[in-house]
């Protein structure tokens, strides 16, 4: 009898074990097609509600889901091309922040030789050839930003197209995954539906909040403290910051590395400030009051998602980390079999401390 149940163990675990490393091949491998359509079903289900208020009002599903579309792209599109301007600019003035870094560099190669008593020789040997090495690969690092948003003009047609698609037949694939699913015991294919549009919608539109609240408050500290390229950094800052707290701390560097370079060590240090006083305003005060408990993932299973993410399809990967880990944790909460996963990827679960009180004794009389 246990060698039964421990064989029936073994194949179960291969068996899942086997379709886990399968998913993983076909999501890195098809790639191309996977990653526009996961964007395209979390913006259709962000656009869902506007669609369906627009049929209400008499308008064609299919012109509904259209005039949707067009001003999520409108909005974008500038974004997309403030962005891509201002990294074209920086890209120009790249020589002279080439020439202060050189300075930099000298300055903290005389630095290391007064004051820590390292020879000339031992400086140039070991910090040298890193510092220039970081110079070499700084114009890369440009380019390959300028290519991540071409890129994202392939990305951003197909989506496009999927919303769209996904709009339109959304009745079609609703019945579909309930034909599916039918023969499944406890499982409300309706509920899931409607919770994990209710969580997306949650999470996008304070994703967009939280965008203008960083963006904004950052441009107003960078710029009174007087740093150069104001509004990119916070722009981009804001951007990075969607990626739960790898995001942060990236642009939190580049923006200090960026002040240091055209500015002042002063003016560095204050952006460094404004960026972590901002970012603590918006993790702990403004961001829980916008989307509260809507999404309730640990920040393990957020870390988690991020990393794996990044593995399989890279920047975006990151962004849709999340969406995707709400989107499971959803499936797993309704469904009877799968409520364990829900509960690891939940938040802080709340014990109630019962305490029992101590029955009175009563006093004898003498």
């Amino acid at each position: 009898m246990n060698n039964n149940v421990e064989k029936d163990f073994m194949q179960s675990a291969a068996y899942r074990l086997i379709v886990f490393t399968l998913s993983i091949v076909i999501l890195i491998y098809a790639k191309s097609v996977l990653l526009p359509l996961a964007f395209g079903v979390v913006f259709a289900l962000a656009l869902i509600t506007p669609s369906r208020f627009l049929e209400k009002k008499g308008v064609p599903r299919g012109l509904a889901a259209t005039i949707c579309l067009i001003i999520a792209l409108i909005l974008l599109s500038g974004i997309f091309v403030f962005i891509s301007s201002q990294i074209l600019n920086f890209e120009k003035d790249f020589p002279v922040l080439e020439t202060k870094f050189l300075g930099l560099i000298s300055d903290l190669q005389l630095f290391i030789q007064h004051r820590l008593h390292v020879s000339e020789d031992v400086v140039r040997e070991n910090l040298s050839p890193m510092l220039n090495d970081a110079m070499a690969m700084a114009p890369n690092v440009i380019g390959s930003l300028v290519g991540f948003f071409s890129n994202s003009l392939f990305i951003a047609g197909f989506t496009f197209i999927y919303t769209l698609m996904i709009l339109v037949y959304r009745d079609n694939i609703l019945r579909f995954f309930n034909d599916s699913f039918g023969h499944v015991e406890g499982v409300s294919k309706y509920k899931i539906a409607s919770n994990t549009q209710f969580v997306i919608r949650n999470y996008i539109t304070g994703l967009l909040l939280e965008v203008l609240f960083v963006a904004s408050t950052l441009s107003i500290g960078f710029l009174i403290v007087g740093a150069k390229y104001a509004i990119l950094l916070a722009v981009i800052s804001a951007i990075m910051n969607l990626v739960p707290y790898l995001g942060f701390i990236s642009a939190a560097a580049i923006s200090v590395i960026i002040s240091f370079a055209t500015n002042s060590p002063h003016v560095a240090l204050w952006v460094g400030i404004i960026s972590i006083g901002v970012h603590l305003i918006d993790s702990n005060i403004f961001l829980p009051a916008v989307v509260g408990n809507k999404v309730s993932i640990n920040a393990l299973a957020t870390v988690l998602g991020v990393f794996i993410g990044s593995l399989i399809w890279g920047i975006p990967g990151m962004f849709l980390a999340v969406p995707v880990v709400a989107i499971v944790k959803v499936i797993c909460d309704e469904i009877q079999g799968l409520n364990h996963w829900g509960i690891l990827l939940g938040g802080r679960q709340k014990t109630k401390i019962i305490r029992i009180k101590k029955p009175a004794l009563s006093k004898k009389k003498d």
